[in-house]
Order: structure tokens, then sequence, then C-alpha cells
């Protein structure tokens, strides 16, 4: 896997057009398409604009990179959480929230958590 395929799972989790993203991160949608298909590699500059407009950083991305290579011998793999996708989506909107009211998302997971 390469980073344009990690840019294109992170778009198509938060059901977003490449339209979308790429306005937000001041480019083209050409240019995004052939960044996610592997034509072309992003300069670092344009790979900070697309992890913002993707609410998340770059080290975030080659994180979710490094997960998705197969393991090499005596390298430890990260393990691969199914719900990576919905944690991401659900951090984005946390960070959007206040202090009190991130409180009582906390309190909300810990009652679901008993059920």
């Amino acid at each position: 896997m390469k980073i344009g395929e990690v840019l294109r799972r992170q778009r198509e989790n938060r059901l977003e057009t490449l339209e979308d993203v790429a306005f937000r991160a001041g480019t083209d949608a050409s240019n995004l398409s052939r960044i996610e298909r592997g034509l072309q590699q992003p300069s670092i500059a344009l790979l900070a604009q697309l992890a913002a407009s993707l609410d998340t950083k770059v080290s975030e991305l080659y994180l979710i990179l490094e997960a998705s290579q197969p393991a090499t011998p005596g390298k430890k793999p990260l393990p691969r959480e199914p719900w990576n996708a919905d944690l991401m989506r659900l951090q984005r909107h946390f960070r959007e929230l206040d202090t009190s009211k991130r409180a009582i998302l906390i309190d909300l997971a810990r009652t679901l958590k008993k059920y």
C-alpha cells in the first residue's frame, strides 16, 4: 500500500468526494486522483494540506500505512483494528467539543460499555 491509497481510504471512510477534499487542500480533484492511484507523489506541503483536509495528521496517515505493510522477519507488526476508521471519525468530532461536553461523551461511552 502507498500513501495515496491511505488518503483514498480516509476520504472514502468520511464519505467525501475527491472534489471536497481537494478543494479544502487547495488542489484540484484530478491531482488528488493521480495521488490516490499512485501515479504521482504529493509534496510534503500538499500531503500536510491533504491530511488537514481529512482532519488528521501526516503522522497518522503514515501509521496507517505502516500497519498495512506485510510483516518483515524480526519486526513486530502493529495491530489492525477494524474500528480504526470509526475511531478516527469520532476523534474528529471529539476535538470540536468543549471540555464539559467531552466529559459527557466519555461518561456516555462508559455507560454504553456496561451494556
